[in-house]
């Protein structure tokens, strides 16, 4: 490994450590400035033939600023010349190191048509060639020569002078750089030259873009690109030095490149998170829906199976079973033999059912005080609740309530009604019956 080579590694590893503090982002967002400018910003379709002239004007940032341009659109090919004068010095707008003419397409798009004005500001012109008819004209100040997308920073627009063809007006575009949060690089020609700035600029806004995780090998690629062109600056030998501005500008292309494999690899992560995301949530909708059949099943097991040992009808609170009213003589508590093999039965089933939980509620007829009938029942859902416990019903899981003759399910004018009235009701809620009611909902 001969000096130089290190040399280039150890600018390298500089340059990886730099970077993160110098690139604090080069952000996208869709207007390229304030409503205000953008509204001023003509857009023409060109007649083909006649040639058109146009005055550049000045923004806020580049008041003293001003320009002058022709067109000549023929064969599909329009041929641009474009003057300014009076131009800032980029470097005291903030992080740029020249000026950029762009062509502005009606769908939003920008193209770099090449630079206008170096790193001194004053004076700039340009001839260029675009393949369309309609177009805008803007001049932006840039971190360095190869963007593809352009800055917010608008020094000149384009206006009518005399112009062949029909004006709208610009509304939007695509894509924009917003540098506001990069460093600026002070330009010194000896220790820090325009090509070595522009050559940092680039390797920076490549690592804000992501290309370090996006886009590594076009980014290691820029990086000792620059490397190389710091290493030739700082040369003792002049014959190394003249060769610093073509590797910085290799830097630079190579920086953008990595700029535009990171934003394209950055979209292509987030769509394939957002793909993810989406078969994730259908896969967790399809389980809930199985969950839910499921369920819903459970509970028409649970409801079909306790029928067959009591009773047993669906309900808002739950399912309810019920011991009918011939279980129990006017004025007593005590469960018949039958009530009793029907419970034993409803014990077997529910135990098949871990969290279950039971409200036993005893009913009467309106036979006696509404006292004595409020104690009857009460008296009459505990016997219930001991044989469930007797049973091997966990006693935690059941409550009891005396609801007296207040809850009628027949006349209490007839015998046959008054029976039916004395009875016991157990509420089954929780566990499979909890899930099958959200299910349900």
């Amino acid at each position: 490994m001969n000096r130089q080579t290190v040399a280039v590694l150890s600018c390298c590893i500089s340059i990886a450590a730099s970077t993160q503090a110098l690139a604090q982002g080069a952000r996208q967002s869709q207007a390229i400035a304030s409503s205000d400018v953008l509204s001023q910003i003509s857009m023409f379709s060109y007649r083909e033939g006649p040639k058109s002239d146009l005055i550049f004007r000045g923004t806020p940032i580049a008041a003293n600023a001003l320009g002058r341009g022709e067109v000549e659109y023929q064969d599909g090919n329009a041929a641009i010349s474009v003057k300014v004068d009076d131009l800032p010095q980029p470097g005291t707008l903030g992080p740029y190191t020249t000026y950029v003419l762009w062509a502005l397409t009606p769908d939003g798009r920008a193209s770099n048509q090449g630079v206008i004005g170096g790193y001194e500001g004053g004076k700039g012109e340009v001839s260029t060639e675009y393949g369309a008819s309609q177009f805008a004209l803007v001049v932006t100040a840039e971190p360095h020569f190869a963007v593809t997308a352009p800055s917010t920073m608008i020094a000149l627009y384009n206006v009518a002078d005399d112009v062949e063809g029909e004006e709208s007006k610009v509304t939007t575009l695509t894509e924009r750089s917003d540098y506001s949060t990069l460093a600026r690089i002070a330009i010194d020609e000896d220790s820090n030259p325009a090509e070595i700035v522009q050559a940092r600029y680039a390797v920076a806004i490549a690592e804000s873009a992501g290309a370090k995780q996006y886009a590594p090998d076009g980014y290691a690629n820029a990086s000792e690109k620059l490397g190389a062109a710091q290493v030739a600056a700082g040369a003792k030998k002049s014959s190394d030095r003249k060769t610093a501005p073509a590797l910085a500008r290799e830097a630079v292309i190579a920086g953008e490149d990595a700029r535009r494999a990171a934003m394209l690899g950055a979209a292509e992560a987030a769509a394939e998170a957002e793909r993810q995301t989406a078969a994730a949530a259908a896969a967790e909708a399809a389980r809930r829906r199985a969950d839910a059949e499921n369920a819903v099943k459970v509970r028409a097991e649970i409801r079909d199976r306790l029928n067959a040992a009591l009773p047993t009808r669906e309900s808002d609170r739950g399912l309810i079973s019920e011991i009918g009213g011939v279980q129990f003589a006017t004025g007593t508590s005590n469960l018949s033999n039958a009530a009793r093999e029907s419970l034993a039965r409803f014990s077997g089933i529910v135990a098949s059912y871990p969290g279950l939980r039971f409200t036993v509620e005893g009913h009467t007829d309106n036979t006696g005080s509404p006292a004595a009938n409020t104690e009857l029942s009460l008296r009459r859902a505990i016997a219930v609740r001991d044989y469930l416990i007797g049973q091997g019903t966990a006693a935690s899981s059941i409550d009891v309530d005396g609801l007296g003759s207040s809850r009628p399910t027949a006349d209490n004018a007839s015998a046959e009604g008054r029976a039916r009235n004395r009875r016991v009701e157990i509420v089954l809620s929780g566990g499979p019956l909890e899930a099958a009611g959200s299910a349900a909902r």
